[in-house]
């Protein structure tokens, strides 16, 4: 299996009419060692919601758009320039995201998003440095949170899988 599979998909709004059309374009990265690590079976052909990344165009270059709408006023070809330019930038990124340790990078400065997984690899590669510093952040941020309790349930279930022990609490005091 690959190290990583890209997804890209347009995804249309569900509030599309006959006067406008709405829709986005979706980028995503798969990465099959971020499931492994963490004891999840491994996608063969994973869909765009299933990848641990996801992105779009404006979070690979700021002056895209987020969303594009077609309505009968609409210049095709500029939408087209428009469209092959916001695509390219968003595959450059989703490029510089293909590796486990970039994916992880890039996944630990959103907090919440795989979690689990950014810890697990990060603890399964023993980098305890990196794994203290992403446990703390996620405490500071939502440790006084109700939600915590679920938090650390999972961070544990995580080190017991990757490592046989429970010591990240030791972390946050």
């Amino acid at each position: 299996m690959a190290e990583a599979t890209q997804v890209v998909n347009i995804e249309r709004s569900k509030r599309n009419g006959a006067l406008m059309a709405r829709f986005y374009i979706n980028g995503s990265v798969y990465l099959p060692a971020l499931d492994a690590v963490v004891g999840e079976p491994v996608i063969e052909d994973p869909d765009e919601p299933s990848c641990h990344v996801r992105l779009r165009p404006n979070d690979a270059n700021p002056a895209a758009r987020g969303e594009y709408d077609v309505t009968s006023g609409t210049d095709a070809e500029s939408l087209g320039v428009e469209i092959a330019r916001d695509v390219t930038a968003l595959l450059d990124m989703l490029d510089g995201l293909a590796t486990p340790q970039a994916a992880v990078a890039h996944l630990a400065g959103r907090r919440l998003a795989q979690y689990e997984r950014v810890f697990g690899w990060y603890l399964s590669q023993d980098e305890l440095d990196r794994a203290r510093r992403f446990v703390e952040s996620l405490y500071d941020a939502f440790g006084g949170e109700s939600r915590w309790t679920i938090f650390g349930r999972r961070l544990d279930d995580v080190e017991l899988r990757v490592r046989g022990d429970v010591s990240w609490r030791e972390w946050i005091g």
